[in-house]
């Protein structure tokens, strides 16, 4: 019952809101408004009158004749707002003539007074003193407020019964009876139509729920007949989805093959320029070594020679023999021993690379394993490498990876960073981090720099700026997924156009356990 009659409690509440609100502000406003001037004029006029009395009553008081100034007192108290007038001589206590209202209680702070002497010749004669009060015009305008509110009141009354008559017959009964259908159709009941009379908004609402009804009982219809070959279309639809399901997932399957295959590829594009690397070191030792061997060679045919011949062999030549072998042999140690070296370099980094197994190392060591398989790119370049290497961090991790990341990254900037320079150094730097539970490592070039399209997008899988010149874009993507899928760490790149490139790794000292998903990650 509340619900339903909820429009027309709100068009009461509406009706007493907009009506004896702004009445009530109205009325207060004018009471405030009518006393303000009610004390204004009451001034004037108190000044005024004041003024005209005392030189009215000069000559009674001259002539010592309070009788004659009796009626001029009086005349003045016709005025309701007189209050009180005393005429008080200065050489006597008692008032020379004094007429005084009873004022009541309210009254006191609408009550003015004014003094003035009274003169003769310019001398003073006696003091006039002259009380007045707003509230008899202050009680006119408040009965004439009242009259208005009460014509206020009956005017919200008649029109609230009116408005609510007309709600009741043109709002409220149309109404119920569309909720009445409403409910009807939200239980099925399409069979009962929906009348309602007349022309207005209502009844056009009422003709579209008419309309509604119309179509819903057509929509049903369709969906009976359409019933008998609805389950055909469904199987027909399911067997499309399945079968494009099914191209779906075997075309996922060959795209993960072939990332795999091309992660795979640049991995071994990478151990491959190792090895290109190495061969390039292992070349000035061997060939050293080898030219010695020649060198002592032609020196023992020498000797067999004489020996052959039974030719006389004096003991200085014995001594330049064992001295140019002695030489040799320093020299064959050397060699020997710089190629052994780099293979062993070579063959820790390849193993790791290849078997990529978690294990014990110092940072330190490893940087400087990939550093030497490295060097032989920028050997033949004006660029050079240097380090600032914390030496003695132990962490147990990936040398592997780890070793992959650092060859990419300076592999990136000898390729995109010192494109077009003449000069520039690469620096690499690691060092504990602020926790003591990370290492901090970077890979920082004074290079062509990038901007930030360029920046935002680096770890993007195929995305490269060698697009067509034999330029991959996994490089980076690899190593993004390797420093945080397999290391367990971040990387953040800091890099402006002009101002070189710097590449942050935070690596914790224990990287977490390999998973199957840091596996895939890779891929």
């Amino acid at each position: 019952m509340f619900e339903r009659a909820s429009l027309r409690y709100a068009v009461i509440v509406a009706l007493l809101i907009g009506l004896l609100v702004p009445t009530a502000l109205v009325l207060l406003y004018d009471a405030q408004k009518t006393r303000r001037t009610a004390l204004e004029d009451l001034k004037r006029d108190l000044v005024r009158t004041t003024e005209v009395m005392s030189l009215s009553l000069a000559e009674p008081v001259w002539q010592v004749s309070p009788d004659l100034a009796e009626p001029m007192i009086k005349a003045q108290f016709d005025d309701p707002r007189f209050v009180s007038v005393v005429v008080r001589e200065p050489s006597n206590v008692a008032p020379f003539q004094e007429l005084r209202r009873k004022l009541a209680a309210n009254e006191p702070d609408l009550t003015l007074s004014e003094s003035r002497p009274v003169l003769r010749d310019g001398r003073k004669i006696a003091e006039l003193t002259v009380e007045m009060s707003a509230a008899p015009l202050l009680e006119t305008k408040q009965a004439e407020m009242l009259r208005t509110l009460w014509r206020s009141f009956l005017t919200l009354t008649l029109s609230s019964a009116l408005i609510l008559w007309v709600m009741q017959r043109r709002v409220l009964q149309p109404m119920t009876q569309m909720t009445q259908a409403a409910e009807a159709l939200a239980a099925g009941q399409l069979q009962q139509p929906l009348k309602l009379g007349g022309s207005d908004e209502i009844a056009r609402v009422g003709q579209a729920m008419e309309h509604m009804r119309q179509s819903l009982l057509q929509a049903f219809d369709a969906l009976r007949e359409h019933a008998n070959t609805l389950e055909e279309q469904v199987e027909q639809r399911t067997a499309e989805l399945t079968t494009s399901n099914a191209d779906l997932t075997q075309a996922l399957a060959n795209l993960k093959t072939a990332q795999h295959e091309l992660v795979e590829s640049e991995k071994l594009a990478s151990l491959g320029r190792l090895v290109a690397g190495v061969a390039h070191e292992l070349n000035t030792p061997l060939g050293n070594s080898l030219t010695v061997v020649s060198s002592l060679e032609d020196r023992y045919k020498q000797l067999d020679e004489m020996l052959a011949n039974n030719t006389p062999m004096r003991r200085s030549v014995l001594e330049d023999l064992v001295r140019d072998t002695r030489r040799g042999q320093d020299i064959l140690q050397r060699n020997v021993q710089k190629a052994a070296d780099l293979v062993r370099d070579f063959k820790r980094v390849a193993i790791d690379q290849t078997t990529d197994s978690r294990r014990d190392f110092e940072l330190d060591r490893v940087i400087e394993d990939v550093l030497v398989m490295v060097e032989p790119s920028f050997k033949h370049t004006p660029f050079l490498i240097k380090t600032e290497l914390t030496r003695g961090i132990a962490m147990s991790s990936y040398p592997g990876s780890l070793g992959q990341v650092l060859t990419n990254l300076l592999i990136n900037a000898l390729v995109h960073g010192f494109e077009g320079r003449e000069q520039g150094q690469v620096l690499v730097r690691c060092m504990y981090g602020s926790s003591g539970e990370e290492v901090e490592l970077s890979v920082e070039d004074d290079g062509r720099g990038m901007d930030e399209s360029v920046r935002r997008r680096i770890f993007d899988p195929f995305f490269t700026t060698k697009l067509g010149t034999g330029g991959s874009g996994l490089g980076m993507h690899i190593v993004h997924n390797i420093v945080t899928h397999v290391l367990g760490g971040q990387i953040e790149v800091i890099s402006s156009v002009g101002q070189g490139t710097r590449m942050v790794m935070r690596l914790p000292l224990n990287a977490p356990q390999r998973s199957g998903g840091s596996e895939d990650a890779l891929h």
